[in-house]
């Protein structure tokens, strides 16, 4: 009887454990695999009636990961979300990235709508910023190299900059640099892939920043956000989401890949759009998140 006894919980034990490792890894292939869809809409009372409405597609943080064959999920995600521009913050490969994976992906991004990309520190960590600039002159991305372009569109016109990643040249020029250098009374929205903007430049003349870099914190739990950032340290304060800072607002991707053997957890890949909107003056734009 006792040996039966024994059996029984044993047998109870293994099941549940292998329940448990089932749950386990069924989370972390969702948490990984699983692309989803971010919208905000953002209101400026700056912002030219001409780009009222405007879609901004954001993807940072790829490193060279692929969502179905050839990427098709993620570019079906992509035209489905309607952009007008297209923005790449960053880390679109690492170090043993499939560049042709990268150059596929690219010509089906160019033909949904234009794309600006600006470098992340795993580019220049990985060399691969000169077969990049390769595929970007042969695929029509453009890169914004400590520099700007203006579009217009409705009769109107904004500034869309973008910095290069610190990991870059030690002679060039400072994003403060770069955004003092942007055309007064323009509608500025600078794209960059570091999210520290809050804490080194609380003073840029811009109206929108994009960028990414935290992952989402990789671990991230309900009523606690993310948990973990580059640095080993818990719980950083901004790591997905929007942030009003000052005269700016930020919007900070949780990205799409993975990095240093790390594995995200609750915490899907994910497509960003921003819709801007023009706000009667005084008026709090939506979407905010402190």
């Amino acid at each position: 009887m006792r040996k039966n006894r024994s059996h029984n919980r044993k047998s109870r034990t293994l099941r549940a454990l292998l329940l448990l490792t089932l749950l386990c890894g069924g989370a972390l292939a969702d948490s990984n695999l699983r692309l989803v869809s971010t919208e905000y809409t953002l209101s400026f009372p700056a912002l030219p009636p001409g780009f009222d409405g405007l879609r901004i597609v954001q993807l940072s943080d790829l490193h060279g990961a692929v969502f179905g064959k050839n990427n098709r999920r993620l570019i079906g995600a992509v035209r489905s979300a309607r952009p007008d521009l297209i923005a790449l913050t960053g880390d679109l490969t690492e170090r043993y990235s499939d560049l042709h994976q990268v150059d596929l992906l690219l010509a089906e991004l160019v033909k949904t709508a234009p794309v600006y990309y600006v470098s992340g520190n795993h580019e220049w960590q990985s060399k691969t910023l000169t077969p990049l600039r390769e595929l970007f002159a042969r695929r029509g991305v453009v890169y914004l190299r400590n520099e700007a372009v203006t579009l217009v569109r409705n009769g109107d016109s904004i500034v869309l900059a973008g910095v290069e990643d610190p990991n870059g040249w030690a002679d060039q020029p400072k994003p403060d640099q770069v955004a003092a250098a942007l055309p007064a009374g323009s509608f500025r929205v600078l794209l960059g892939h570091r999210n520290y903007w809050a804490e080194e430049y609380p003073a840029l003349p811009v109206d929108l920043i994009l960028c990414g870099h935290a992952h989402g914190g990789v671990i991230r739990l309900p009523g606690v956000g993310g948990l973990l950032d580059h640095h080993g340290g818990l719980l950083p304060r901004y790591e997905a989401g929007v942030y009003a800072c000052g005269r700016w607002r930020m919007v900070v991707s949780r990205g799409l890949g993975n990095t240093g053997g790390l594995l995200r957890l609750f915490n899907n890949p994910e497509i960003v759009t921003i819709v801007l909107r023009r706000a009667e003056a005084g008026r709090r734009g939506e979407g905010e998140a402190e």
